[in-house]
Parts: C-alpha cells; structure tokens; sequence
C-alpha cells in the first residue's frame, strides 16, 4: 500500500485526456474494498455504463455479457477503460467475478473494454484458478516499496511547490521523516501523514513564537513520528475485545484503501464491512458480527480509549439505517487516532494475530 499504483493509473488517464486521445474513451473505476459483496462489480460498471440505476446483480452482469460481447456491425465503436482497485476483495469461491471481468475483454467486437486491476497481494494470480490466470495472462507491473531516498524526493517537491519561498521543513527533518517511513512500510502516505501532524503540533505552539516563522524541525518529527509508532494507545489495541479488534481492523482497512484521513467513515460502512469480514473469516469468536447499536457501543468505549474519534454528520439514511436498526437520528462518522500499521504491529501477538495477518498483513 502506498506505492503510487492507483495514483499511477490516474496520472496517465489524465495525460491522455489532456493529449486529446481520450474521444470514444470511458474511464471507470472500482474499489473492490468499498463493496458489500463482489457481486457489486457488476451493478456499479453497469451504472456507470449506462448511467442507470437499481439494478440487481444478475442482471448487470447479463447486460454487461450482452454490451461487451455484442457483434453488431452498427454498434458505435467505444473503449471503456475500467480500474478495478483492490481486486483481493472480489475473489469469491468460484472466483467467477474475476474471471467475467478478464474475460470480457477478449471477446470484445466494437465494444472495447481495458482492464487494469490493482491487487497488494504480489502473488495473488498464482492463488487463482487456472482458467482465471489464462484470461489474466503474463502481463504484470510490480510496485515496490519506496526507499528513503525516493520518499525524500516526493515529500521535498511537494513541500517546495506548496511553500517555494519559504522553507516550512528544515532539511534533516525531511531526511528522518522519509527513513522513518521506509523503515517501516515505504507507505509514501505514513510520510505526508507525519510530515502534516509535525506541522500542526509545530503550529499549534506558534503563538509562543512571536512574529517568527514557524519551522518544522528533526525534533518535531521524532515526537509526531513516536506518538505515531510506538505510543500509550498500543497498549490499549493488544487489551481489546474480539469485537473491538475486528473494529480496529476494519477501521484500518476502510483508511487504507481509501487514504481518507478527514471526516471519518459512516457506521453503516462499518457495519456491513464487519459482518463481511466476520463472516469471511469464519471464526467464531467474531459471529455473529456486532449489531448497528452493538457497534455504537464498541465506538463509545473505544473513543474512551482515545483509539477513534465520533463526531455527528449532519446527513444520514432513514432506509437504510431503519432496516438495520428502526431507529432515527444521524449515525456519527468514526476515525482511527491511531495508525493502521500500529494496530497491526499491537494485534499480531494476540489471539486476534490471525485475523491481523489476513486483513493488514500486506504491508
């Protein structure tokens, strides 16, 4: 995570528009991450597609069969390109979602359809099925890990472009924030992360400062960075319920895939993605999975804990949130306080080791 795979792909779509190749060209992207079940793939390319709605996933994937594979000669000719991020996620038993997404492809006529998957795992095409593999061929682009030198590069252009004339970072402390990274995950996100938090605590105390600038020194850094790695709330992650654990984990996963770091995820995302991986999982100490009201109460206990932070939105769901609970009223939006790499690093010595491994193991 964090190598610039998703944000490479990006990069060239845009290149491409801006070059004006992009005519008859339609770009789509999937999460498999943010799903409540493969199947999903299906409704969401063909809502895209076709720009329509409610539809179930029988018959997106019938109406998907039939646009690609259609052999009209007075068929408009169109390319659809289609990212489909986190494909880990869309591995069901027979694995027949993958295998309709990279199958499509070579049975396309004048309905072109480009497919870019994005998996963590380095040899999840070995795991698959052989028919899978044949449809998903030979061609792959692996995206190590950055190296300090690499991350300090990125992070000091970045900083330069959003300050050139005056230099908020002081130059060691660039140098540690990268090797701190790399010798931890080469997530290039976990740097912005601590370059940003050391640049609000330095802020927060620039009243003291007078009229000087503020600048972020190595100092800054190492105090952000320790609270990050290796703080008090660690303790707390390896003291948690089986519950509570598979809360963290599915808190971490949502910040991962997403890099979302404002405003939190809504309790129905976390809710349907716990019974989702619970059930995944298979073991019985996370079944059933924690109710709506169940999972208000793990929030409370683990905001005490100060491992999340709830806050209210203004926005909410009456359908959905009456179907799992009856109730009204806004459901908060929950943020981890602490980084997903630390619950990993807490949980890998319990008993809830197993489950941290699968889900956040892929560093």
């Amino acid at each position: 995570p964090g190598a610039g795979k998703t944000a490479c792909v990006f990069a060239a779509v845009r290149e491409m528009q801006m070059k004006n190749k992009s005519r008859g060209f339609n770009f789509v992207y999937l999460n498999g991450m943010e799903m409540r079940h493969p199947f999903e793939a299906y409704v969401q390319l063909w809502e895209r597609i076709s720009g329509t709605s409610q539809c179930k996933p029988e018959a997106a994937a019938a109406k998907l069969e039939a646009y690609f594979t259609d052999d009209d000669p007075d068929v408009k000719s169109e390319v659809t390109i289609v990212l489909l991020d986190e494909i880990d996620y869309l591995v069901t038993k027979n694995q027949s979602v993958l295998y309709n997404f990279f199958d499509w492809p070579t049975r396309t006529f004048k309905r072109k359809l480009v497919l870019l998957g994005i998996s963590n795992t380095l040899n999840l095409p070995e795991h698959l099925h052989q028919r899978v593999q044949s449809r998903i061929g030979l061609r792959r682009c692996i995206f190590k890990a950055y190296n300090a030198d690499q991350i300090h590069s990125i992070i000091k252009s970045k900083v330069e472009l959003a300050s050139p004339d005056f230099p908020v970072f002081q130059k060691d402390a660039l140098i540690f924030a990268s090797k701190k990274t790399s010798s931890q995950s080469g997530d290039l996100r976990k740097a912005f992360r601590i370059c940003r938090l050391a640049a609000e605590y330095v802020m927060d105390g620039h009243a003291d400062l007078g009229f000087k600038p503020p600048t972020v020194g190595i100092k800054d850094v190492l105090k952000v960075s320790r609270e990050s790695f290796h703080s008090a709330q660690s303790n707390a992650v390896t003291m948690c319920t089986a519950f509570e654990a598979l809360l963290l984990v599915v808190l971490a996963l949502l910040y991962r895939s997403t890099g979302r770091e404002q405003g939190g995820f809504d309790t129905e995302e976390i809710v349907l993605k716990m019974d989702g991986i619970a059930n995944a999982f298979g073991d019985e100490m996370y079944l059933p999975s924690p109710s709506l009201s169940e999972t208000l109460d793990l929030l409370t206990h683990l905001g005490e804990s100060h491992l999340v932070s709830l806050r209210s939105q203004r926005t909410t769901s009456v359908s959905c949130r009456a179907s799992l609970a009856g109730s009204g009223g806004p459901w908060p939006l929950a943020a981890l306080l602490v980084e997903d790499i630390a619950i990993f690093h807490a949980l890998k010595g319990t008993c809830h080791g197993r489950l941290a491994q699968k889900y956040l193991g892929r560093m």
